[in-house]
């Protein structure tokens, strides 16, 4: 089973690219093909940013 998020501001993933670069990432979407793997810190982290701040959305 996959678990996905969506990640609608590029500006936000450029942020993020170092993180980011050892996930499954599409244009929108980071993917975690194995549950027991979903790294929540990330997530969080992701989700503070997009909330806070003002940027393009990509979709």
């Amino acid at each position: 089973m996959v678990q996905s998020a969506a990640l609608l501001r590029a500006d936000v993933r450029d942020a993020f690219a170092d993180r980011l670069a050892s996930h499954d990432m599409g244009k929108g979407w980071l993917r975690f093909r194995d549950p027991a793997k979903i790294d929540y810190d990330l997530l969080r982290d992701l989700s503070r940013a997009t909330a806070f701040g003002d940027g393009a959305v990509i979709c």
